[in-house]
Parts: C-alpha cells; structure tokens; sequence
C-alpha cells in the first residue's frame, strides 16, 4: 500500500497550510516544516470510509452512534497497539485534544491553581490556561548528562517545586512535541510518584502515541499504569496526528476512574459538540484499519531523521533523534546565525519555515522545530539549506 508522496508544486496548488502560511519577507515562498501535518495524504481506508459517508449524506449533526462507535474503536485499538485494556464504557468524544485541555483546566483544576507546563512544551499549553485565569509555571527540562543519557528527560524536582507553589494541573505530553521522547514506565513512575502527594491532575497529551517511531520502545500510557494513576489522569488521544487528519477534528477522552468520569460527564456534552461527524468517521476506519499504511509512513520518516541525523553528526548542531512523532528539535547555541532568531534565519536565508523555539519555552530562544513528514528529497534539501548557513 504505497504512501502517497505529494510534490512541492501540489502541496502549494492545493495551498496547504504547512506550505503556503509562512513566506520569506519578501513573498518567496518556504519549504513548509512548522505545522504538525504530514505531506503524505491520508490512509486509502481512511479516506474510502470519509467518502463513503460523504456519499450517504452524513453531513449533518452527530449521529447518536458516533461516540460509542469512536469509543469502541479507540479501545479496541490502544488494547491491540500498546496492551491496555481500556473499558470502551471509559471513553468520551471530544473536538480535539486542546478543547479537552481546556475543559480540564475550566472544569476540574481548582480556580486560579497554576499549570506546571514542562518545556519545551506545544506552544497552546502556554498559552491556553491563560485564558481561564492559572498562571503556567514553566519547568525546563534536563539536558545532555543531567538526562541520564536519554537526550532530554523530565525535571521532576521542577515539577515537584510548581505542586509545591499550590499547581493543580500538570500537562503531560508523551510521546514528547517536540523533542520526541517517549517516556519509559520508570520515567512515568517517577512522574507519579511526585505528583501523587498533591492534590493535582495530569493531562496526558498522547496526540502522537501511533507514531512511536523506534520498535524497540513500548508506547505506555500514564493512566494505564493502575487505578492511582488513573484516578488524577485526564487521558486525550486522536487518529489527528498518525492518520493525518488534523482538519477534521475528533478526539478521544480515556477516564477509567469513575469519579474522575462522573465529573467529565458534567460537561462531556459541551466537549463534544464541535467533532467533526466525517473526522470521527475518519478515526473509526483509521483505528481499525489504518495499521499497514501507518507503518510505511513510519518507515519514511524513520528514513528521514536517519538522513538529518547522519548528516548533522559532527556538526555544532544540536540534534537527538526522535523516538516517536515527526516532529524534531534542533538547537543552535553558541553559533553565529546573525541578529535574527534560528526560525527567522532558517525562514529569510535558507527558506526554511520552522517554529521558533521561543514560542515553546522562554529558555529557547535559540532552538527551532522542524517538521520532518515529508518526503525524502524535502529532507535532503532542509538539512543542506540548514549546513549551508554555517
């Protein structure tokens, strides 16, 4: 089942977001590596079955059907993927990933508590609890030898410092946007270990869980890891990310605990309004049949970080492989780009639209993040156009 590798001039024809939303100052136009989706259409499964609903005219309101369908989809794809058990009676639709943050922080985080964000961190989880009056309290990762040889790992003593400062929240994103770490059951252990001392939840982003890159490494959910953890843990997934249909929202909310769910339930319906009936349509084939073409899409961008990883090797750039998602962090400390950010110099003179650390974390104004879902030639000319500004 050969993924679909749409070209250049395609991807601004059809005037995809990823390719046509930044442009160099003057108007030229950039290589589209900031937005999270991929240049490589959708599974033929995924797409027949949209159609397919298309043509029967589901275009209306959500059909009563539709979220215990999703729900028995989800859980039927997360026990075969990564062995949990998940109750389909235990999961909720939502819009998408950030409206459930959302609701969590509105809803079940006490008033005015911070928000203990690690970073570098998705930029809405900056940004969103903001908006609901909780301050974010940002906890820089650890890097280099302080990561215990992992690249980058969590600063559970910063986390802990933030519970202690009265947060009620904290946002879990794992696999890891952007530095694509997948967290270990220790690591989550640890986690837990911390955060269960608090009376505080944790919002598991697990958006890029389907895209665990590195076969050797289990994907475990935090929730999944017992009912403690399960009892403060707010759990949202999507096929979004791994099917690449993130303009098409649907989500889905995963609460085993009983109490924690008698509280969504309060909610649930405002939460789910807004997914998108073809979208849902679209993750149900996606769960239960989008296995075969997710694995060739893996085996792409496997092929691609291999690509920027041995051509960076050696050079002062920092660079870690992704265990999971496409998504890559790259660091340019300590080297000469001019006055300009990495994201506005890889924009202006290599041509490059990336995100600029900075909207990832205040103490990253010298990282930039590079969307590698692309095709292999796209790679090639990202990393060559990168070198040759050094």
């Amino acid at each position: 089942m050969p993924v679909r590798l749409f070209s250049d001039a395609h991807l601004y024809r059809t005037g995809s977001l990823k390719w046509t939303g930044i442009t160099r100052s003057n108007g030229e136009p950039t290589i589209g590596a900031w937005v999270a989706e991929m240049d490589f259409g959708t599974a033929p499964e995924v797409a027949e079955a949209m159609k397919r609903a298309i043509d029967d005219g589901l275009l209306g309101y959500q059909p009563t059907w539709l979220e215990p369908a999703a729900a028995a989809a989800a859980a039927e794809f997360h026990k075969r993927r990564f062995g949990w058990a998940v109750d389909e009676s235990h999961v909720r639709l939502a819009s998408a990933v950030l409206p459930a943050l959302e609701a969590t922080i509105d809803h079940l985080v006490r008033p005015g508590a911070p928000i203990v964000v690690p970073t570098p961190a998705y930029m809405p989880f900056l940004t969103i609890p903001g908006k609901f009056n909780h301050p974010v309290i940002e906890v820089p990762s650890l890097r280099g030898t302080r990561a215990g040889g992992r690249g980058w790992a969590l600063d559970l003593e910063g986390i802990r410092a933030g519970l202690e400062a009265g947060a009620g929240l904290v946002i879990l994103c794992n696999p890891w946007n952007p530095v694509g770490r997948v967290l270990g059951e220790e690591e989550l252990r640890a986690l837990h270990e911390v955060v269960d001392t608090y009376d505080a939840l944790v919002f598991a982003d697990e958006i890029h869980s389907s895209l665990v890159l590195d076969d050797t490494l289990p994907f475990v959910s935090y929730a999944s890891l017992g009912p403690a953890f399960a009892a403060h843990t707010v759990t949202a997934t999507a096929a979004s990310k791994g099917w690449n249909i993130a303009g098409l929202p649907s989500a889905q909310v995963i609460l085993p605990d009983d109490a924690l769910r008698a509280r969504w339930d309060e909610f649930a319906a405002e939460v789910r309004h807004d997914a998108s009936v073809i979208g849902t349509v679209g993750a149900i084939a996606a769960y239960e049949r989008g296995d075969e073409w997710q694995r060739e899409v893996k085996e792409l961008i496997r092929g691609n970080v291999e690509r920027v990883a041995n051509a960076l090797a050696g050079t002062p750039i920092d660079f870690v492989r992704p265990e999971g998602t496409y998504l890559s962090w790259w660091g340019f400390d300590g080297i000469d780009l001019g006055p300009l950010s990495p994201a506005a110099t890889l924009r202006e003179r290599a041509g490059i639209a990336a995100n600029d650390g900075r909207t990832l974390g205040a103490d990253y104004s010298s990282w930039a993040r590079i969307n590698l879902a692309c095709a292999p030639d796209v790679a090639s000319r990202i990393v060559e156009r990168v070198l040759g500004l050094l």
